[in-house]
């Protein structure tokens, strides 16, 4: 229903209510007559007429957008006016309706004029109520928009940030291969172009499905095998059911490139990064635990990846606000990473690509 419907009905109904009140109250006595039902008839009119002229006022003096002190005298000055008029407009109905002719009591003008304002000042309740609650939506709407045009922005600088921080690391990687192994170096090449395409084709998505996400992961620690070889272990323990749930691309990645950089690469002996994700309460889950020591208190951890751990918590806030969940902690020699995404986001391209 449009606002000017939805105006029109409410008038229609709150006036009838009040007629069909006041036949009610008067049913039994002697005033209940044909003259009797012309003066409602009368007053039906006549209230519906004067009350959408009270609104043209409020709308044409701009008191809808007036606060509440500055509104007050204004208004009540009006309805008291309108009340006055009202019964006027009355008394001269009665004058044309009623066979007696109409007498004139001071006490009984003034209450009636003090009853006529009292309606009025209900009506300008209902009124200016209805466009309170309209506004105060209409703003919780702009907010919620204005929040998401944000989150939208912070989210793209995120994204921006974190390819370039991808492909520096991926390319020290070969870098360091270089001069030991040109024949490797050359492989390792062809596999980052595998991976920047991948990373190029997703870059856009809010989600991936993690099947996407892993193929990504594993091409990037072929890349990391190579530098490290025996010293770096890796492990899967992936249920399938997870391979069509979402991720946000390249976040996984991201804490793999985390666990080795902070963890293994520390270690002069190495260790095993082992990659586990299985499906708890229809959300995925994800275990990263890698050998090594993470160090809360120390800023070095996000910094000196250029995007770490601080990246990957900002984007699942933006995301999912607090239904996605980020823990990282010391246990038995080894970091454990966990996060639980949440499968409230849908991507439309997922489904147009597979």
């Amino acid at each position: 229903m449009n606002k000017k419907l939805l105006y029109w009905a409410a008038q229609v109904f709150g006036w009838t209510t009040y007629i069909g009140l006041t036949i009610i109250l008067n049913i039994g006595s002697e005033e209940l007559d044909t003259e009797f039902f012309i003066t409602m008839v009368s007053v039906w009119v006549m209230g519906l007429a004067l009350s959408h002229l009270l609104r043209f006022i409020f709308i044409k003096q701009g008191w809808l957008e007036m606060g509440i002190f500055k509104i007050l005298p204004r208004v009540f000055l009006t309805i008291v006016l309108f009340g006055i008029g009202m019964e006027i407009l009355y008394y001269l109905s009665q004058l044309t309706i009623s066979s007696e002719p109409a007498t004139l009591n001071s006490q009984q003008l003034f209450s009636e004029t003090i009853s006529w304002s009292f309606l009025f000042l209900i009506w300008s309740l209902f009124y200016f109520a209805f466009h309170f609650f309209q506004n105060y939506r209409k703003e919780e709407i702009k907010n919620l928009k204005w929040e998401a045009s944000k989150n939208e922005i912070e989210l793209n600088r995120l994204r921006a940030q974190l390819n370039p921080h991808f492909i520096f690391n991926s390319m020290n990687t070969i870098r360091a291969l270089v001069d030991e192994n040109p024949k490797k170096s050359k492989d390792n090449i062809t596999k980052l172009s595998k991976i920047l395409r991948s990373t190029l084709l997703s870059g856009k998505k809010k989600v991936i499905f993690l099947e996407e996400e892993l193929s990504l992961v594993k091409d990037y620690l072929d890349l990391e095998h190579s530098r490290f070889e025996e010293r770096l272990n890796i492990k899967y323990n992936i249920d399938s059911e997870t391979l069509k749930l979402n991720i946000p691309p390249m976040m996984l990645q991201t804490l793999v490139e985390n666990s080795i950089k902070h963890g293994i690469s520390k270690l002069p002996e190495g260790g095993v990064v082992e990659i586990s994700a299985s499906i708890i309460n229809q959300n995925l889950s994800i275990n990263i635990q890698n050998s090594g020591k993470y160090e809360p208190l120390g800023k070095n951890q996000s910094n000196s990846t250029g995007f770490g751990l601080g990246g990957t918590i900002k984007r699942l806030e933006l995301l999912y606000g607090t239904s996605g969940i980020f823990e990282i902690y010391n246990k038995n020699n080894k970091v454990i990473t966990k996060l639980i995404i949440p499968q409230t986001i849908s991507d439309e391209s997922n489904s147009n690509n597979h």
